[in-house]
């Protein structure tokens, strides 16, 4: 009786084991698709086109799109630019910020062709809002666009 018992017992511990192995991988996923699914909710998009030089189409304004983030106190930014119009003229795109204090320049971001940006600001201070415009041209000579506009304003 005590071999049939041993291995009764063995055959209860290899399957226990080959289970909890299987469950683990399954575990895992679950975490990891959760997680990203968590981190795809909390992206937010954004994006703007410049408007229409002479003779230009609408394939050769200048664009940008991103998205923001809201982590450890802060707000990150992460913004892809195109000039596309291969006019020798740069693109820039304006960046502003809104908190307890009014609005405010944060950033101004410029590229010749394209551009990746990243940059944050702490949630500190009542940062509430952002606006972003595009323009190309030289210095002093800008043909912006109309901003594109984020808040979240406590009413």
């Amino acid at each position: 009786m005590s071999k049939l018992r041993s291995l009764l017992a063995g055959t209860v511990l290899a399957g226990a084991v080959v289970a909890g192995a299987a469950a683990a991988p399954a575990q895992a996923a679950t975490a990891t698709t959760a997680s990203v699914a968590q981190a795809s909710f909390s992206k937010h998009w954004f994006e703007g086109y410049s408007g229409y030089g002479r003779g230009e189409s609408s394939g050769h304004r200048s664009y940008y799109k991103g998205f923001y983030y809201a982590a450890n106190g802060r707000y990150y930014f992460d913004v892809d630019v195109w000039d596309r119009d291969r006019d020798r003229e740069n693109t820039y795109v304006d960046f502003w910020y809104h908190d307890d204090r009014g609005w405010h320049q944060g950033r101004r971001l410029v590229t010749g062709g394209h551009g990746k940006f990243r940059f944050s600001y702490s949630a500190r201070g009542g940062f509430d809002g952002y606006k972003f415009r595009i323009g190309e041209g030289r210095v002093g000579h800008y043909d912006w666009s109309n901003y594109g506009q984020r808040s979240w304003w406590r009413a």
